[in-house]
């Protein structure tokens, strides 16, 4: 995916047509909060409560986006299935950099697992679990090999007012 084809995505409407089998199994939220915490292996903490959004376009791709206070910008990632590579994939954009994840569900035990390279020297590692009122994971973010920044997430529906 390029930057261009990314931001297209992101600015797309969203839509009612029915998701791929392959997401539908995925607990979306329109509307979550979302607890980041950051500690950097130079010492520095960062933690951040944000509200996310989400929204499907076309069936293919669940597009999620947060206004986040620590980088100063709405940040958006896309939920996806690659049919060529036969996974899931999740997208980030990052500057010019486009950002890739296969992730890997376990459905019945509701957990998964998301590995990424990108840039010149940086991995990524998430482990999480979800159910209908909670996702939680924990990344390791390395660089060059070594452990630059560990992320904790959890997110929470918001109930819909009446």
């Amino acid at each position: 995916m390029t930057p261009d084809q990314f931001r297209k995505i992101v600015s797309a409407e969203g839509d009612s047509v029915p998701l791929l089998s392959q997401l539908s199994a995925i607990p979306l939220w329109t509307n979550a909060t979302v607890s980041n915490l950051m500690k950097y292996a130079s010492g520095k903490v960062f933690k951040e409560e944000m509200l996310q959004t989400s929204r499907t376009v076309g069936g293919k791709y669940v597009v999620f986006t947060c206004q986040s206070k620590f980088y100063q910008q709405s940040i958006s990632s896309i939920l996806t299935y690659d049919e060529k590579a036969s996974a899931v994939k999740v997208y980030g954009l990052y500057g010019e950099v486009v950002t890739e994840g296969t992730v890997v569900y376990d459905y019945e035990k509701k957990i998964y697992a998301i590995t990424s390279n990108y840039g010149e020297d940086f991995k990524e590692i998430t482990v999480g679990s979800y159910s209908d009122t909670e996702s939680s994971d924990r990344t390791l973010v390395y660089k060059a090999g070594v452990l630059f920044m560990t992320r904790e997430v959890k997110s929470h529906p918001i109930a819909a007012k009446k």
